[in-house]
């Protein structure tokens, strides 16, 4: 199964250049949203995060993403041992997700990526990068609470450059350069890339 892993920070444009992978008919697998789907639909993983965080993570049967965000965000050893329970559920969910797909490649999206423990690792890894500001004002706009609220985010996620040193190709999202052509170049490796693999 070829697999171009997709990742960047938080108002990076990550999610808008994945929907032009998906315009161009490849199929992409939104990690964020199925994790938040897993969390309530995976009997097992509910009970583990209720073990770890306590019950009052669940209210009527919904995972309370804003206590889990504070408790997680606050405590660093706690955060990794929510990725390490949580991560092979998304990698297996992936796996299932993609195995009756008939296309060339498939795409896994994540903005953690390359941090996820244990490390998943896709055919090729594609990140999207921006300057900060920029990020800023896509993901929070004037807002000051709200700006502190994403810097705070950024703060706890890699900053570009250390995604950059994982990743096969790097697309800058500044709303000056055009996306598109950078897009189709990367879809074309793909899919000289998916020929070969099957030709062996």
């Amino acid at each position: 199964m070829v697999t171009l892993g997709i990742t960047g920070g938080i108002g990076s444009g990550k999610s808008y250049v994945t929907r032009i992978f998906e315009a161009l008919g490849i199929p992409c697998y939104d990690s964020d949203d199925r994790t938040k789907k897993l969390y309530v639909a995976h009997t097992g993983l509910n009970k583990e995060l209720v073990h770890l965080l306590g019950p009052d993570i669940f209210t009527d049967g919904l995972l309370d993403t804003h206590q889990m965000a504070h408790l997680i965000f606050n405590d660093t050893r706690l955060l990794k041992q929510v990725n390490h329970l949580v991560h092979p559920y998304v990698v297996r969910d992936f796996v299932q997700w993609a195995k009756p797909l008939n296309a060339p490649y498939v795409i896994f999206e994540s903005a953690i990526l390359l941090q996820m423990d244990p490390p998943f690792h896709t055919t090729r890894v594609l990140t999207v990068s921006a300057n900060k500001e920029l990020r800023l004002r896509r993901a929070a706009g004037r807002d000051q609470a709200n700006r502190r609220s994403v810097l705070d985010r950024m703060d706890k996620q890699w900053t570009d450059e250390q995604r950059e040193s994982g990743a096969d190709f790097i697309i800058t999202s500044n709303e000056e350069q055009a996306l598109l052509p950078r897009v189709l170049e990367v879809h074309q490796y793909m899919l000289n890339l998916s020929i070969t693999d099957h030709e062996n």
